[in-house]
């Protein structure tokens, strides 16, 4: 009785983690489509002339970041193509120094990381 039970705690903390990132993953997947709306009409320089695009995106990556640590360990060694560390890496530069945040890697990650990531996190959450 007493493995059944403990079965059942791990069956179900198994059914936890994975919900929660579910909501993870479909969070992250909102902020990027979030992103993608500040930067629609934007080219290079016009991002570069527009500090309320520029903050807001940044917010959105740092906010990406953040919630890319509240993933479970199973979930990013499971999916080992998708640039976890890079993930968390560029929160952790717009964090500690917003000021002089590359802008060139911004934008870059604006118009073609996270284009990118999506893809990966919609397929990832359709498997899920």
């Amino acid at each position: 009785m007493k493995y059944i039970f403990s079965h059942f705690l791990l069956l179900l903390r198994l059914f936890c983690l994975k919900n929660k990132d579910i909501l993870i993953l479909q969070k992250i997947v909102e902020y990027i489509d979030d992103i993608s709306q500040y930067s629609a009409n934007l080219n290079y320089d016009s991002f570069l002339q527009d500090k309320k695009s520029i903050a807001a995106c940044a917010f959105g990556i740092l906010q990406i970041g953040e919630l890319a640590k509240e993933l479970s360990d199973n979930i990013q060694i499971q999916n080992p193509t998708i640039p976890w560390n890079g993930i968390r890496g560029m929160r952790n530069r717009i964090v500690h120094d917003y000021k002089n945040t590359d802008l060139v890697v911004l934008w870059d990650t604006v118009e073609t990381s996270l284009p990118k990531l999506k893809n990966q996190l919609t397929v990832l959450l359709e498997k899920l």
